[in-house]
């Protein structure tokens, strides 16, 4: 629903809403966190609704509010309750948040550089055997669903990272998660506990995945996945090695496709099977999948089929003329 309002209206509600946040929805982390935090969601919120505010071709003084987009907004903003989160995403131009909450976000950091070293500070994290000065920031970037670790250039970090299987993109290290997010904080936490133990000094904002890192308590990666692929709704099977392949291609109506073997989610029982003898991980949505699979199976109405009774034809006329008269005709007797 689309309502016309007078520009100083539409500040107020934005200023309103923004100052209130933290009375609204208080974030959770440090203290110096949330204060941090708080200006940056405060921030984003004020130009987020400013923003769809700003569609008016009323002229300068009457602007076009839709409610409904600004209350998605909304939303999005009040369902981010980690001040780890808004720290993580201080970074973020206008096509990132775009896509992230199909809106435009665009904040600055505060000018209160005393709150951004403390928050720094207390979520840096220094190893006992140090042996570099830059500091590594590991955070998970939501929108792209990568973990990236972004620190000035340094050998020790490079070969850190690179047995990790990370990528550069021209400005920091990144690692792509798998799409289901599910080990998102080990990987997290794996990393930063590598480079904790080369002497690299690390920054993880959130407090619990900090602990993991330094803690070494993460669990082993995971490189067989049984997935459900989103562009076809199949089950697939993610591996390394032929001795898998051979495996898994025994699977009822394997095929493999692209990199992946795909199964017909109606073998439910061979797959789990399958995943249960060779270690493999079954993501959430594959799950869901082959549980829809075999629920539709036992909804099946079985019919009892019956054999058809059919009595065996007898050949009389044979034994009629095994039975008749060994007599010859006497039409066929020799005269």
């Amino acid at each position: 629903m689309k309502v016309e309002m007078f520009s100083d209206e539409i500040m107020n509600i934005a200023e309103n809403f923004s100052d209130n946040l933290d009375k609204i929805a208080p974030l959770s982390g440090s203290p110096k966190q949330v204060e941090w935090a708080n200006k940056i969601r405060a921030k984003v919120t004020r130009n987020l609704i400013m923003y769809y505010a700003f569609n008016s071709k009323k002229g300068l003084y009457f602007i076009e509010m839709d409610e409904e987009v600004i209350k998605k907004a909304e939303r999005f903003i009040l369902s981010k309750n980690k001040a780890s989160f808004w720290i993580e995403h201080r970074e973020k131009d206008y096509f990132q948040f775009q896509r992230l909450i199909e809106s435009t976000l665009y904040f600055e950091e505060p000018k209160e550089k005393s709150v951004i070293d403390e928050a720094k500070s207390e979520s840096t994290i220094y190893p006992n055997d140090q042996k570099t000065k830059v500091v590594a920031e590991i955070a998970f970037d939501e929108e792209k669903n990568i973990i990236r670790v972004k620190s000035e250039k340094d050998s020790i970090i490079i070969n850190v990272v690179k047995k990790l299987y990370y990528d550069w993109s021209g400005k920091v290290w990144y690692r792509e998660t798998v799409p289901y997010k599910r080990d998102v904080a080990d990987r997290m936490a794996e990393v930063g506990n590598k480079l904790l133990l080369a002497g690299v000094p690390i920054i993880i904002w959130d407090e619990a995945i900090r602990e993991k890192a330094i803690n070494g308590e993460y669990e082993k990666e995971c490189f067989r996945w049984i997935t459900k692929n989103m562009s076809d709704n199949k089950i697939s099977i993610l591996f390394n090695g032929d001795e898998l392949y051979r495996k898994a291609k025994r699977l009822p109506h394997a095929k493999w496709d692209n990199g992946r073997m795909t199964v017909p989610e109606r073998y439910y029982e061979e797959i789990r099977d399958f995943a249960k003898v060779n270690s493999f991980k079954i993501t959430p949505a594959a799950e869901e999948l082959l549980s829809q699979a075999e629920d539709d199976e036992k909804a099946h109405i079985k019919t009892t089929i019956k054999k058809a009774d059919v009595k065996k034809e007898e050949n009389t006329e044979l034994q009629d003329i095994l039975k008749s008269s060994r007599d010859v005709l006497d039409d066929l007797k020799d005269d």
